[in-house]
């Protein structure tokens, strides 16, 4: 638990001043620790800022879970608004969004290959997005001519796009968002 609060404590100081200027004595004063409690938790800095988006994912990922297990929603619906709490999510997480992709974005320029990083933290919501189209397409509400694999992949592809405005600051409220998502839900959803 402790590590949990010393990483959303982190987390507000990474969305307010960006990850590069953030230390770990500015971590440890925000969390209300020592340096030496900090060490026991976390190595290093970056360990800090993979606790607090695993954290936040992890949050996200259970919303989610409960969507998608509510037996009294249509596939469709469910698919619907598990994108919608998404978008909803990285709007206001938008600060926040935009330290991670500055250290992204550093980390690339310095050369490392950040995409097994990126996999790591998506992979829970990728399954989920595939596990509903699989499962309508088992059901017959999604035609048999849909590849879950793809029609996941292009709702997972249109929220990293989705995450790109945000950070971007192209869209300022989720309402586009919504548009294009269910748009892209409903056609996967039409039989014809």
């Amino acid at each position: 638990m402790r590590k949990r609060e010393i990483a959303i404590k982190a987390m507000v100081l990474f969305s307010q001043v960006g990850y590069v200027n953030v230390s770990l004595q500015m971590i440890a004063s925000a969390a209300g620790v020592s340096r030496t409690v900090l060490y026991r938790y976390f190595k290093d800095k970056r360990e800090v800022l993979d606790a607090a988006i695993r954290s936040n994912t992890r949050l996200l990922l259970e919303e989610c879970s409960k969507i998608s297990n509510n037996g009294a929603l249509q596939l469709s619906r469910k698919l619907k608004d598990v994108c919608a709490r998404v978008v909803d999510v990285l709007f206001d997480k938008k600060t926040f969004l935009v330290a991670i992709f500055d250290f992204v974005l550093t980390m690339v320029r310095q050369g490392e290959d950040m995409s097994g990083k990126i996999f790591e933290f998506t992979k829970g919501m990728r399954i989920l997005l595939h596990s509903l189209v699989t499962l309508g397409v088992k059901r017959g509400d999604v035609s048999a001519k849909i590849d879950p694999d793809w029609a996941g992949e292009v709702l997972f592809g249109e929220l990293e796009l989705c995450l790109s405005r945000i950070v971007l600051g192209v869209e300022k409220d989720s309402k586009a968002s919504k548009i294009r998502l269910f748009g892209i839900i409903d056609q996967i959803f039409k039989k014809s």
